[in-house]
């Protein structure tokens, strides 16, 4: 299984990737440091990594024995040939500019490596690649190589997968560009959707929730870290468990065009999408959508599927059975079963029935969800088993007396109905406190 660490902040420092001088092999392994929130590779020279990395990738494309070619006492002609040319490949490579020309040397034969080399041995080879282009100077060859190297490492989805994802993350941790660093969580979040990793969602989930800020602050960024609350929305929401989490990360995304008004026709897809996936949610009976810019956008865009929401969160099941018998055609391109979303009205509207608690009786509920009678118990405990309601059932009475209801929106008037209920609660604990008072009174005089 894939390990990926995110290393918050780094510093600007050259790093080095560690060789065996004495008998110059390519050391498979690397040196790497996760403390002090950097990832150091350490060795001893600029040239001498590149030259180990060419060396070693060219014998492995060539089909030699990387081990055997490196034996003084060997005779064999053909491991004499390779070595010899795979010598003069790694001086070409030692002699280029520090640029992408360079790199674009260093894996020219990326295929070969991946299928003939060693996991490890391939990693290492790409961490030299990034560690040198991190050194380049020019800030243009710094971007381009690093987003060259990353293209070599996606190439396959199917093959090396686990070891490709764990190239992205070093990229990821060498890079001390902000920008380029964005742009490879970016790469990392399409390699791990292509790839369906759904074991490392989780760590990117994470931490996109901690370094968004930071993200921000990026020059020319034009909003693009939207785009990544889109992503990981639509990455999740093709995990079975994880619809609430890509709700979220849906209105992340929203939020964002709160204060964009000229951007509110590039979120009409995605707002269409939160309303379609809330209405599909068998866990959650309230939210926030009608407050959303980019959801308000709609009345003017597409304003059935804005009506179909405003029925959700603010009408019954009467409503909701006029529009679906009308636009048919609405709820089968949201994706949604009519079965199953008047299942979903119906649970919303049981739980407004009394929002403040207190009776109601079997026929209303009835009336209210257009059941039959028989089955009005059935849907009172569906909502309590459902968190929607808390309630008890008094069949001899045929009531039912909720203390509690989920409210489905939380707006102008669930603000004055709480105004009104710490008012109403207020006055009672002053009550209280002058009657215990008065109580305190009595028992000093009959004391006295």
């Amino acid at each position: 299984m894939t390990t990926f660490f995110f290393f918050r902040k780094k510093r600007r420092n050259r790093t080095h990737t560690r060789v065996n001088a004495n008998n110059r092999d390519f050391s498979p392994s690397l040196t790497m440091s996760t403390h002090k929130q950097t990832c150091v590779v350490v060795g001893q020279d600029d040239k001498e990594p590149i030259a180990n990395a060419a060396r070693f990738v060219y014998t492995i494309a060539h089909g030699g024995d990387y081990q055997k070619d490196w034996k003084e006492d060997d005779e064999s002609t053909t491991t004499k040939k390779t070595a010899k040319e795979a010598e003069k490949h790694a001086e070409e490579c030692s002699k280029l500019p520090m640029d992408c020309q360079l790199i674009g040397k260093l894996l020219e034969n990326n295929d070969k490596l991946f299928s003939d080399a060693k996991a490890q041995d391939v990693e290492t080879v790409f961490i030299i690649a990034a560690t040198v282009a991190e050194r380049f100077e020019v800030e243009t060859e710094r971007k381009k190589a690093f987003d060259m190297i990353a293209e070599k490492a996606m190439e396959s989805a199917t093959s090396k997968v686990e070891s490709r994802s764990r190239i992205l993350m070093q990229l990821y941790n060498l890079a001390s560009d902000l920008e380029t660093k964005f742009k490879l969580f970016c790469r990392i979040i399409e390699y791990v959707k292509k790839a369906n990793m759904e074991h490392v969602v989780g760590t990117l989930v994470g931490h996109v929730e901690e370094s968004m800020e930071e993200w921000k602050q990026m020059n020319n960024n034009n909003g693009s870290e939207r785009n990544v609350y889109l992503e990981i929305a639509n990455l999740l929401s093709g995990m079975g468990g994880k619809e609430e989490k890509a709700m979220e990360f849906m209105l992340k995304y929203l939020a964002t065009f709160e204060n964009s008004e000229s951007a509110l026709g590039e979120s009409s897809a995605a707002a269409k999408d939160a309303i379609a996936s809330f209405i599909r949610l068998k866990t959650s009976f309230s939210c926030d959508l009608l407050d959303y810019k980019a959801i308000q956008a709609l009345k003017s865009s597409n304003g059935k599927v804005f009506e179909l929401l405003e029925i959700f969160l603010t009408k019954d099941v009467s409503d909701y059975l006029a529009f679906a018998k009308s636009n048919g055609a609405v709820l089968k391109d949201l994706g949604l079963n009519e079965e199953e979303t008047l299942t979903k009205m119906r649970l919303m509207s049981l739980g407004g029935i009394r929002n403040g608690g207190g009776e109601v009786s079997y026929k209303e509920i009835c009336d209210k969800l257009k059941i039959d009678s028989k089955e009005c118990e059935e849907w009172v405990v569906r909502g309590i088993s459902s968190g929607l309601v808390d309630a008890k059932l008094d069949q001899v009475r045929e009531v039912c007396i909720i203390t509690r209801a989920t409210q489905r929106v939380f707006g102008r008037d669930q603000w004055s109905e709480l105004k009104n209920s710490l008012s109403n609660w207020s006055e009672n604990l002053q009550s209280m406190k002058t009657l215990l008072s008065t109580s305190e009174d009595i028992s000093t005089i009959s004391a006295l």
